[in-house]
């Protein structure tokens, strides 16, 4: 049987919905390859008056925090010693690394010369925000990748490089944390120049501390939603238990949050905030009900113990942080009287990554054992001449 049948045979064994997502990841690589034939002009809605549009907005903008579980997931558990949420880091890298990966393609999309990305490893501007946020998800998204290999090692028992992981474990989780703090602190930078087209609302100097706090917010809520369908529909073991102790740490991480954005709009902003009534609106949803309501929702005991409340509550959390990104990257931005509309092409690229991440993100979990790490039960020896797993533990069990 040639390899083709078996992908085939394979393919019709999955379950419909990810049929369904593989026929969508089909139509946006169709879609991105007529960007790349046709130009930016032709297929989408970009202009000198929006630059930027979905592909910004979501695709770099709101993806990179919602992937921002894997540092803060990591930092918990490593920095300030959580071990029980350990089983929660593995799928939670595998979301970090997808995301960062399809960030990554977004920015290629939207690059107007995307043959000439190299061009930020070799001619260095270090007065940008934006070099340091393109050498950061770079940096981030190796990191990412070392730490999505012992997964991989462990499927196909290569235990020398699965130790040696593992030994540089620690200092891949302070370069992620270091690494993740400066790029999602700098996504807000972006919008520091736009001192008049921002609107108020959104516009105050502490906006590089409030995409980091915020950044924080998502990924915590990212793992629980995560978790969560996880069990629902794969079939993954229930961990109420450790996303019981996340639903406790989310509440402070967005008081926090909340503190700081109240301060700097009552403090720091000094441009007039009532004078769009469409966005006073939009920004009155974001906090009510991306930022207040999920609070109050998660200081109850019973919504946390609640495996439907708690990702209710985490969901909203999601919601805002997505509409806090595009009322800054985007509906804030816009002048009076204008209106930017993605075109069909746009919509299916879009559509198309967030299949494709929903897609890899099951196949990974089918084929990887991203749900079944308990570091205290992984032998870390090195065999015999360097041979797989298998063969070090059959060696053992002879011993034995």
């Amino acid at each position: 049987m040639t390899a083709a049948k078996i992908i085939a045979n394979e393919i019709k064994g999955y379950h419909r919905f990810v049929q369904f997502l593989i026929v969508l990841v089909a139509l946006g690589a169709l879609a991105s390859l007529a960007r790349f034939v046709f130009g930016l002009g032709v297929t989408t809605n970009l202009n000198d008056t929006f630059p930027w549009g979905l592909w910004i907005s979501f695709d770099v903008v709101t993806a990179v925090p919602l992937a921002a579980g894997a540092f803060t997931l990591g930092a918990i558990v490593h920095c300030f010693h959580i071990k029980k949420l350990e089983p929660l880091v593995r799928p939670a890298i595998v979301t970090g690394f997808l995301g960062y990966s399809l960030v990554c393609v977004g920015l290629l999309l939207d690059l107007g010369q995307p043959q000439r990305c190299w061009h930020t490893m070799v001619y260095w501007n270090p007065h940008s925000p934006m070099f340091e946020v393109s050498m950061c998800i770079a940096a981030y998204t190796t990191v990412l990748f070392l730490e999505f290999l012992s997964p991989v090692c462990e499927k196909f028992g290569y235990h020398v490089p699965l130790r040696l992981l593992r030994t540089i474990e620690m200092p891949l989780v302070i370069a992620a944390a270091s690494i993740s703090t400066l790029h999602q602190s700098s996504l807000g930078t972006f919008f520091l120049i736009a001192v008049d087209k921002l609107h108020s609302l959104w516009y105050n100097p502490l906006l590089p501390l409030l995409f980091w706090l915020s950044a924080m917010c998502a990924g915590i809520s990212i793992i629980i939603v995560e978790a969560t369908m996880s069990h629902k529909y794969m079939g993954q073991p229930d961990e109420g238990e450790l996303l019981e102790t996340l639903a406790k740490i989310l509440p402070w991480v967005i008081t926090v949050y909340l503190s700081v954005k109240i301060f700097s709009l009552v403090a720091l902003t000094q441009g007039p905030l009532f004078n769009r009534p469409g966005l006073l609106v939009l920004f009155a949803v974001e906090v009510l009900c991306g930022v207040i309501l999920p609070l109050v929702m998660l200081m109850s005991r019973n919504v946390r113990e609640s495996s439907r409340l708690r990702a209710t509550a985490a969901w909203l959390v999601i919601a805002g942080v997505i509409l806090n990104r595009f009322n800054v990257s985007m509906f804030g931005m816009e002048a009076p009287g204008t209106f930017y509309y993605p075109s069909f092409l746009e919509s299916v690229v879009t559509i198309g990554i967030i299949a494709a991440h929903i897609l890899f993100f099951v196949l990974i979990a089918k084929y990887f054992p991203i749900f079944e790490h308990h570091p205290e039960t992984v032998d870390y020896s090195i065999p015999d001449h360097f041979r797989k797993n298998e063969k070090g533990h059959a060696h053992g069990a002879a011993k034995a």
